[in-house]
């Protein structure tokens, strides 16, 4: 006589769990890229990081050193801290052009609800030298006088 084994039929989950894991693994993924893009596209929308993007691009030592077609790179990095009234920024912003690419550094306050710009600088990314990009008359002494 011949004996038949009859194997009892998986469940749905012990047949696919590999897809389940890789299915969470990826949803988990979209979630955390979706957070990283919240906050990089907040920082980049900030009041803070408009000011020294419109400074930067109307600046002509910055044309001079990459080109007048300025391009701003999606990410920007950085520190913001904002009440009503008060707050500070620092920022680190991509920008490119027809001769060069580097980073904006950018600092900055807000006082009685307006941002003003305490360092705008450029740095090439072939060149570990800082230029100055604010304009002269707002560019305050480093010293102080007793």
């Amino acid at each position: 006589m011949e004996t038949i084994v009859v194997k009892p039929k998986r469940s749905w989950l012990a047949r696919n769990w590999g897809w389940l894991v890789a299915a969470a693994f990826a949803l988990f993924l979209s979630f955390v890229a979706a957070i990283l893009l919240l906050v990089f596209s907040l920082i980049r929308n900030s009041d803070a990081a408009k000011l020294a993007i419109k400074t930067a691009e109307s600046s002509p030592v910055l044309a001079e050193q990459i080109g007048s077609q300025v391009k701003i790179g999606w990410f920007v990095t950085g520190n913001i801290e904002v009440t009503p009234d008060t707050g500070s920024a620092e920022l680190s912003i991509q920008v490119s052009g027809p001769k060069a690419k580097g980073t904006i550094h950018a600092e900055e306050r807000k006082l009685a609800g307006q941002w003003h710009l305490d360092l705008l600088e450029f740095e090439k990314d072939d060149s570990s030298v800082w230029i100055n990009l604010l304009p002269a008359e707002t560019v305050k002494p480093t010293t102080t006088q007793w």
